[in-house]
């Protein structure tokens, strides 16, 4: 049974453990430190020392509600509204662009860059229309150019869910 107090730090060990498994099918050997937060994690990737922030998007706030309320066994589960929704696409894109973001101009995470090199940000896709492959051609090209600028992030992965403790994953070019 996991308290809604608790749902960050039981998702936050399930993603890396999963993105564990996927650095090591790359060959890479990711052994988790520390889990200060912020970071999320401090960590050694193939004995080189970096941090993780994890973050989710959700397709919209009713959504999110919906997802977090019905994994928590303390809240009473809210389910979405649904409803007609037009361009897909954009909404997609536009809320990995918002979140994103957050993240690249968020006062901690540029800190942690400073004091720490470069991090990893594995961004978490809630949504029955992102698909994974596709999500790099929606995002807009002053994205793309603020991605390949910035230096918060040397590496970012979108992750979705693909089945009970597993996730897959796909690195965003940055260059």
């Amino acid at each position: 049974m996991v308290l809604r107090k608790d749902l960050k730090d039981v998702h936050e060990n399930s993603v890396l453990s999963t993105f564990k498994d996927y650095m090591k099918e790359k060959g890479s050997v990711l052994k988790v430190e520390d889990r200060p937060d912020p970071p999320d994690a401090l960590v050694k990737i193939d004995n080189n020392r970096t941090w993780i922030e994890i973050t989710d998007v959700f397709f919209s706030d009713d959504v999110a509600k919906s997802i977090t309320s019905y994994a928590a066994h303390d809240k009473t589960h809210q389910p979405s509204e649904g409803g007609l929704v037009i361009d897909p696409d954009k909404i997609t894109s536009e809320q990995i662009e918002l979140v994103i973001k957050k993240k690249l101009t968020k006062a901690t995470m540029v800190k942690l860059a400073k004091q720490h090199g470069s991090g990893v940000l594995l961004v978490g896709l809630f949504n029955p229309f992102f698909d994974i492959n596709d999500i790099e051609d929606l995002l807009s090209p002053a994205f793309k150019s603020q991605l390949q600028s910035q230096q918060v992030f040397d590496s970012i992965y979108l992750y979705e869910n693909c089945g009970e403790k597993t996730h897959k994953y796909k690195k965003i070019k940055l260059s």
